[in-house]
């Protein structure tokens, strides 16, 4: 089993493993919140484990920082949390570039399987609902 940790925000809906990447500040942690106050569950803030077992591949929270997301300006809050997920989607958010209407498919490599990557700008208003039309594909 291989194992490397990123630096990125994951998130589960209805079992799919979602891996938020963007720079500091970006608003991973923001977007994930969004996410679970839509019905998500957290997988883990900031770092995610993410393995290769069986020709896929699954997220999960370092252990020193299960079920805890960082919210600017309140503090460490405590969430329910998933502890591991298969990875379905990545998402990444951009700074204010401009971005495709009807983009074509992006994918991101990890470990060798190549996973659909969903590009958002930082500020979209409706990011999480483009998350979660993305899931439902």
């Amino acid at each position: 089993m291989k194992e490397l940790t990123a630096h990125g925000t994951s998130v589960s809906i209805d079992k799919t493993g979602i891996l938020i990447t963007g720079k500091p500040g970006s608003g991973k942690s923001s977007l994930a919140l969004q996410l679970i106050d839509r019905g998500a569950l957290l997988v883990s803030d900031d770092q995610t484990i993410i393995t290769h077992e069986n020709d896929h591949l699954f997220l999960s929270p370092p252990p020193n920082i299960k079920g805890l997301v960082e919210v600017r300006g309140v503090g460490v809050c405590t969430f329910p949390f998933e502890n591991k997920s298969r990875l379905s989607l990545c998402v990444e958010l951009c700074e204010g570039e401009e971005l495709e209407r009807l983009p074509d498919l992006h994918f991101v490599e990890y470990h060798g399987v190549k996973i659909p990557l969903l590009k958002l700008n930082k500020k979209d208003p409706i990011g999480m609902i483009k998350v979660e039309l993305k899931v439902k594909e």
